[in-house]
């Protein structure tokens, strides 16, 4: 029984550090991804990141194949423009083909995630439950803000769960569209135009051949 009190004190000095040491590997994990997004480096953001952000891009790839436009209307604003970026940009025999690990690289090297948001994305006060783990978005002076970002253990690996930022990233789109004064379609046409340099006409709402 003598020996109960030791084995506490050593427990309650290791738990300590290794959920010291898993927040610093969260850390590293979203300042991988971080870099990559800044250097265009799309296979390694997509290394980095969950399944579920694969299958997540993978279901855009298969909206951008079969959705019509009433479909497509019932998206957000924001999936609606990822959705219509691959039907801009790929033709159908590539989409049907690419796993969405490939799909987000793409995306990555094609400059569709802002590298300036990036650069402006700061995390802190990372909590760590298991294979699970949280990261707080930090304002521009450090403050904590409300919003949180995911990350989850795969493979031994902890990986950023982009679903995790589609509260975020939705808002931000919603403000940008109501910031310009368009209606969604004009803002997305522009959006469109912006990220290929290539103008979309109306077939674009319809399924590619």
């Amino acid at each position: 029984m003598r020996r109960l009190p030791v084995l506490l004190l050593v427990a309650s000095l290791v738990v300590p550090s290794l959920a010291r040491a898993d927040a610093t590997a969260v850390d590293q994990s979203f300042q991988t991804y971080r870099t990559a997004i800044m250097a265009s480096d799309g296979a390694k953001a997509a290394s980095v990141v969950t399944q579920g952000s694969h299958d997540l891009y993978r279901q855009y790839a298969d909206q951008a194949l079969t959705l019509d436009r009433s479909g497509l209307n019932g998206l957000h604003v924001m999936d609606r423009t990822n959705v219509l970026l691959l039907r801009h940009s790929l033709d159908r025999p590539r989409m049907e083909t690419m796993s969405g690990e490939e799909i987000i690289a793409f995306a990555v090297d094609q400059g569709w995630i802002g590298k300036e948001g990036a650069e402006r994305l700061q995390l802190g006060d990372y909590e760590v439950a298991g294979d699970a783990a949280t990261g707080t978005v930090l304002a521009a002076d450090g403050r904590r803000t409300s919003f949180k970002l995911q990350f989850l253990k795969e493979a031994e690996r902890w990986r950023l769960d982009l679903v995790s930022m589609l509260n975020i990233t939705r808002t931000a789109i919603e403000y940008s569209v109501r910031q310009s004064g368009m209606t969604e379609d004009e803002f997305l046409f522009l959006v469109l135009e912006i990220s290929t340099g290539r103008k979309a006409g109306p077939e674009i709402w319809n399924p590619p051949s």
